[in-house]
């Protein structure tokens, strides 16, 4: 773990792993206890703060074994190059390389402090890239609910596609939920986005706005041979003691438009079977038990055992609306740049 300090880039690690203090290497090198080397990283509790730097150059020293050549790799020049080494060694009050006019070498303790010391850097420079793709928002979950045919409308489908291509590490989580189940979950930060249908935008929470995203017409789905099938196209009033198979649960929206639709064009809806998944509702409009009423995006689904015929009222519409927080998530914005991109796929 990583304790950022001021300006500089400065790091605590705390202790996570077996504490072995390497007093061996400390009596083989007749030095001071290592009892500031944690196995596998440094143990910086008893120690002053050290800079990450103090650590990238003695690494870099104790690749070249030769103080020139590792300045040269750092860019820096030589005599703060060894003034470093030497604070370094001073904090810890360790001797970690044996320095002679021909040579330079790692002492035991400076073998076991490497080993140690780039443990410690791959763990900062993985900490600095995490927060760093998370301000991007390339890390993190994004959680979308939707009714059950809104991941046939192509819009939709294309972003959730993309997203997942651009952000891999994001978890992408996908819910289907009816009614007004979207509006609370965005509310409580369950979820970010909500697709739902409805005629009217609904009522909101303060925290929670909603979007007009997509007009749809609506279809009449009825087997080949079945008389509406005839017809280049359906009015409300053709639905007339026709038998309906209904997509609903205890809070569809849409089922509820479809009900106000058909009683306002005079027609008393005749249920002949309620479904809650649109394989079903699919499966028994197929199998002729009832006519299905449906958006235009599930015309997608094609069967040969059924024929799709547009409802040519001027009220046979439904809005698919956007429902969002006020203040969306990183992921959450990088998703609706994606959506609202005049590039997408059609």
């Amino acid at each position: 773990m990583l304790d950022w300090c001021g300006g500089a880039t400065r790091a605590r690690v705390m202790v996570s792993y077996r504490r072995q203090i390497l007093c061996d290497a400390a009596n083989c090198a007749s030095q001071t206890s290592l009892s500031n080397i944690v196995y596998g990283m440094i143990d910086m509790v008893a120690l002053s703060i050290m800079e990450l730097r103090h650590l990238r150059y003695f690494v870099q020293v104790a690749d070249d074994l030769h103080f020139a050549r590792a300045a040269a790799h750092l860019g820096i020049s030589q005599p703060p190059l060894s003034q470093q080494i030497r604070a370094l060694e001073d904090e810890l009050q360790v001797r970690l390389l044996e320095r002679t006019s021909r040579r330079v070498a790692l002492t035991p303790a400076g073998r076991l402090f490497l080993d140690a010391a780039r443990a410690t850097l791959r763990e900062a420079d993985n900490a600095i890239s995490v927060a760093r793709r998370a301000a991007r928002g390339e890390l993190g979950e994004l959680a979308i609910g939707f009714s059950a045919s809104a991941p046939f409308v192509p819009e939709i489908a294309h972003a959730i596609s993309n997203f997942r291509d651009r952000y891999p590490q994001i978890s992408l989580v996908l819910r289907e939920i009816a009614g007004s189940d979207h509006l609370e979950q965005i509310e409580d930060h369950l979820l970010d986005i909500g697709f739902r249908r409805g005629r009217a935008i609904p009522d909101l929470p303060d925290t929670v706005i909603a979007e007009p995203f997509l007009s749809e017409r609506l279809y009449v789905a009825c087997p080949p041979g079945h008389r509406l099938a005839r017809q280049a196209g359906v009015r409300v009033a053709d639905l007339v003691d026709e038998p309906i198979v209904l997509y609903a649960n205890e809070r569809s929206t849409f089922t509820s438009h479809l009900l106000d639709l058909l009683r306002e064009g005079g027609v008393e809806p005749r249920i002949a079977q309620i479904v809650t998944d649109v394989t079903s509702l699919f499966g028994l409009a197929a199998a002729g038990i009832g006519v299905m009423v449906m958006v235009e995006s599930l015309c997608t689904l094609q069967s040969p055992m059924l024929t799709y015929r547009l409802i040519e009222d001027d009220a046979a519409t439904i809005m698919l609306w956007l429902v969002r927080h006020r203040d969306p998530t990183l992921p959450c914005r990088n998703f609706l740049a994606l959506l609202d991109s005049p590039g997408r796929n059609p």
